[in-house]
């Protein structure tokens, strides 16, 4: 059978492979945890060499660079331009549906990797303390923005909001990785966006 890589350019070789290493590295986040993740097996699971991780990106570790700054960073969407505060608060469970919706595997991979940098050595920890940090800027942002747009009531509590609001989706987030067959990610994102919008908006 003919490779697909067959008639490409070689910058197209070299962005499918590293397309695949990253779908790889996502599919063995779920099953065995990044730290007992080896390159050679996201080589192989890539259906490249055992070597492939490292002839693309230098290391292990580089690819889990990698895998942050194409999928992790995408849940911290910054404001659209002539967004209300509600909107941008929304907008972070919006782009976790929008990922679902490309790939449910790697979004599923994106959040076992945030739950695995509970451990304090954890090579992952360090960079989902910069997303949560993040994240919790843009939405107290969106709030304080909220409230002086007239979306958000005048008289809500930024601070209790604010950890309402980024500890809903890990919540979340953790029942439909363990229990999947009793949460759907998209309803139960529905029901806190809707929840949300009462409690807050106007």
């Amino acid at each position: 059978m003919p490779s697909p890589a067959q008639g490409l350019t070689q910058p197209e070789r070299v962005e499918l492979s590293s397309r695949r290493l990253l779908q790889a590295a996502a599919e063995l986040i779920v099953e065995k945890g990044w730290e007992a993740t080896t390159a050679a097996e996201i080589g192989r699971r890539a259906g490249y060499s055992r070597a492939m991780v490292h002839a693309r990106y230098g290391s292990k570790d580089a690819i889990l660079d990698a895998f942050q700054d194409v999928y992790v960073t995408r849940l911290n969407p910054d404001p659209e331009p002539g967004a209300t505060g509600l909107q941008q608060v929304l907008a972070h469970f919006d782009r976790v549906q929008e990922i679902h919706a490309e790939d449910a595997a790697v979004t599923r991979a994106m959040f076992v990797s945030a739950f695995e940098a509970v451990k304090t050595t954890s090579p992952l920890r360090d960079g989902v303390r910069a997303q949560l940090a993040g994240a919790a800027v843009k939405i107290e942002a969106g709030l304080r923005a909220g409230i002086a747009d007239g979306s958000l009531r005048p008289d809500i509590d930024v601070d209790i909001a604010l950890r309402d609001i980024t500890g809903s989706i890990f919540g979340i987030a953790f029942q439909w990785v363990v229990v999947p067959e009793d949460h759907d990610l998209d309803h139960e994102i529905d029901c806190v966006r809707a929840r949300i919008t009462s409690s807050y908006g106007r």
